[in-house]
């Protein structure tokens, strides 16, 4: 598996809070087949983006260096889980937030309910920087729910979308689940990843949620979404719609 959006690095945002967690949840990527993490810290206020990378990039050298020292064969790749609000509207050096510096972005939006067409303009800046979105866990903002026609609208603007396994195993409730399998099984989302922030509390565990994924889950799909597609995303390349005809 390759998980793109993980809080590996630890003392940056709400994940791993000790190089401790951070080597643990190491070994747990290593025991369920995870061989590429891309550590994607929260970011917050793009006014401090200089200040991010600084301390991400040291931390993840220095997890590298551990790695290397205890012949743990995990490969390390960075970018940033950047929260969509205001500042991006006088953001510079956007692209150096980007997965491992190719055109792919991953993006969030707030968890509380907000107008939908501030997601379409937010998007849109993102765009105007000539990079791709790549909207983390689409299953669980209310603004999705309420607003399902905003799927479609993402999709035509050319904005991807990563599911969380939690959400898939359906450990945030049904309703979360049932889109989490909609949008997957429809060819909506592409990506599948752990969001894991530490080892007792959003864990990457993977092998532990597959067991809890539903039958529309297949093997193939399962391939496409934690293999295949992350793969030639860290190549820099195309992602082939899955696309049918929506609603």
């Amino acid at each position: 598996m390759i998980d793109l959006h993980c809080h590996l690095l630890w003392g940056i945002d709400d994940g791993a809070q000790s190089p401790e967690d951070t080597f643990s949840l190491c070994d747990t990527a290593i025991e369920n087949q995870i061989q590429t993490v891309v550590c994607t810290p929260h970011m917050l206020n793009l006014e401090e983006t200089d200040d991010y990378l600084f301390v991400r990039d040291a931390h993840a050298e220095e997890l590298r260096r551990y790695l290397a020292a205890k012949q743990i064969p995990l490969k390390i790749c960075l970018g940033a889980e950047v929260y969509l609000n205001d500042s991006i509207f006088a953001a510079e050096g956007l692209e150096s937030l980007t997965i491992e510096n190719t055109r792919y972005l991953l993006c969030e939006f707030s968890l509380r309910p907000f107008p939908p067409e501030r997601a379409l303009v937010l998007l849109e800046e993102v765009f105007d920087h000539g990079l791709t979105p790549v909207i983390a866990h689409p299953e669980r903002y209310p603004v999705l729910h309420r607003h399902p026609r905003l799927i479609e609208d993402f999709q035509d603007m050319g904005a991807l979308f990563q599911v969380n396994t939690a959400s898939l195993a359906g450990l945030l409730g049904d309703e979360i689940q049932d889109l989490a399998v909609w949008l997957l099984k429809n060819g909506v989302a592409d990506f599948l990843a752990t969001d894991a922030h530490r080892p007792n509390w959003r864990t990457n565990a993977f092998q532990k949620f597959v067991e809890k994924f539903p039958p529309e889950i297949t093997p193939e799909l399962l391939r496409w979404v934690t293999q295949t597609a992350p793969s030639l995303l860290l190549e820099n390349k195309e992602i082939a719609s899955r696309r049918p005809s929506f609603f």
